[in-house]
């Protein structure tokens, strides 16, 4: 999974445990804007590297 783009439909859980699905309405230098269907949250971009690496360690098995 590469970094999203706006209008892209995104599904990303936090460190805190929280997950946030919805679609990206703006990204800045440090984070997404994400509209979801029950809340709104700017998410870090670090949070869609985290996702992608996790993704990528079943390939290692």
């Amino acid at each position: 999974m590469s970094l999203p783009k706006p209008g892209d439909n995104v599904k990303v859980t936090l460190m805190s445990g929280e997950t946030i699905e919805g679609v990206v309405e703006w990204i800045d230098g440090g984070g997404a804007w994400v509209k979801g269907t029950q809340k709104n949250r700017w998410v870090p971009l670090e949070a869609f590297q985290l996702a992608q690496k996790t993704d990528d360690s079943k390939d290692d098995e």
